[in-house]
């Protein structure tokens, strides 16, 4: 993507990515990853995405950390998709925001880097009325899926 990324760390078996949100709150740990599913007849991937809780020892994917840096950490997010994708051609990415307005920022962002994304070879897809069809402006999804 065009937009300045965080630079990540990976660990490819688990497909887990981690990072870090720099801004007035601090130095904050994102947590991003990939869990199937579904097998058949694609192989489905969640894609979980939030702050690392130190109490909880967990992902808090509700949390709004507003560090500031949305766009880039959204970017950086991206860029573990299309490293995911990459890694793993076959598979699909399934994301939908942990609230109805985080599910909306995707989409935003979704339609504001649409060229990009197609000239990477991505297909997207979206979800509304009941049924999954080709992303496209003017329509509020509930979901997505991504794949080469």
């Amino acid at each position: 993507m065009a937009e300045d990324t965080y630079s990540f760390i990976k660990v490819p078996e688990e497909y887990y990515y981690e990072f870090y949100s720099e801004g007035p709150k601090g130095s904050v740990k994102k947590i991003v990853s990939y869990r199937l599913i579904q097998e058949i007849p694609i192989k489905l991937y969640n894609l979980g995405f939030g702050d690392w809780d130190t109490k909880i020892q967990d992902v808090d994917d509700k949390v709004n950390t507003n560090n500031q840096d949305r766009q880039k950490v959204l970017a950086t997010v991206a860029e573990t998709i299309l490293d995911f994708l990459k890694n793993q051609p076959n598979a699909s990415v399934f994301a939908k925001g942990s609230t109805l307005s985080r599910t909306r920022l995707y989409q935003i962002n979704i339609l504001a880097y649409y060229e990009e994304i197609i000239k990477k070879s991505l297909n997207i897809y979206g979800y509304a009325n009941e049924e999954w069809k080709e992303f496209e402006k003017g329509i509020n999804f509930e979901a997505f899926i991504l794949k080469k």
